[in-house]
């Protein structure tokens, strides 16, 4: 059995196990692609360490020893990678070479398996977008190709990238087989919207609207006009007690990435409170503990005990 064979047989049979963690820990379902590429950073750590990628977050499950890893001094384990302006559907897998990317499942409705992957630069402006690949190991194909079409041209440069392209072609036929297994999620053929900052989750229907298109004006109202903030703050408590909870994700999502201290109590009871109404209960949960430790030094949490 060759490094790689072993790899994804290990990982295939920790999966499992992995899930089962994420489950209880998160109350979120794992997507069998994240074992493909814990395989890969297994088998061939040195070509995506060579393309400035990394397995972390709770792929770190996926280790030799890894669901023995708890939350160094008893923090909870949901705050691991996490990032202050991540939103609570971003849950991270990966992470990249530059300003604090971070590549994450997210999570549109945690009783479904994630919808697509999503990245952030969390030492930039700390945007969430879409990633076009719905595997990690079509995310990290993509960004070689990329890197290659902007410095291809230089032998040597382009030589980096050889051994992570093999790799990525030895493990195609895993991936596609685990995109087969778990299904097509819920949400992927809808219409994906977002904020000025962030994706938007899909919602069901009679949920409201979230006025997105108004999104850039409420991000300058929080930031520069109080007596405007409280208008739509207070239109978005009205709509959720109205049981429409559309307005109050969207405009506590934005509060949430502006990150000012007056609004950080109404920005999670706004949260919370669409979550719940959504039946979201384990995102209103990570919200919740995201809230209480977003002034953490280091989101490095899990640890050996």
């Amino acid at each position: 059995m060759t490094t790689r064979e072993s790899a994804l047989a290990t990982m295939t049979e920790r999966f499992p196990l992995v899930a089962e963690r994420v489950q209880r820990v998160y109350g979120l379902r794992l997507p069998r692609h994240v074992a493909v590429f814990a395989a890969l950073w297994a088998s061939d750590r040195a070509a995506v360490m060579e393309m400035e990628h990394s397995a972390w977050g709770v792929t770190d499950y996926f280790r030799d020893g890894g669901l023995d890893l708890v939350g160094r001094d008893g923090l909870d384990e949901r705050l691991h990678a996490r990032f202050r302006c991540d939103p609570a559907e971003f849950v991270t897998v990966m992470g990249g070479g530059t300003d604090g990317l971070h590549y994450g499942l997210w999570y549109d409705d945690p009783a479904q398996l994630p919808t697509l992957i999503a990245h952030n630069y969390a030492r930039d402006s700390a945007e969430t977008w879409a990633s076009r690949p719905p595997t990690l190991i079509g995310v990290l194909r993509e960004q070689t190709e990329r890197f290659l079409a902007d410095y291809g041209d230089e032998p040597e440069d382009a030589e980096r990238a050889v051994p992570l392209i093999e790799a990525l072609d030895w493990y195609a036929d895993a991936d596609v087989e685990a995109l087969r297994q778990d299904g097509p999620p819920r949400w992927a053929s809808g219409t994906r919207r977002r904020t000025a900052v962030s994706l938007f989750p899909m919602l069901p229907p009679r949920s409201g609207k979230p006025h997105l298109p108004s999104s850039g004006m409420r991000l300058e109202a929080f930031q520069k006009d109080p007596a405007k903030a409280a208008e739509w703050i207070a239109d978005a408590e009205s709509e959720l007690a109205a049981g429409r909870p559309a307005l109050a994700l969207s405009v506590g999502s934005e509060l949430h990435w502006v990150d000012r201290d007056e609004y950080r109590e109404v920005g999670l009871a706004l949260l919370t409170g669409a979550y719940r109404a959504l039946g979201r209960d384990a995102l209103a949960e990570i919200a919740e503990v995201h809230a209480a430790h977003r002034d953490l030094r280091s989101v490095q949490v899990l640890t050996t005990p």
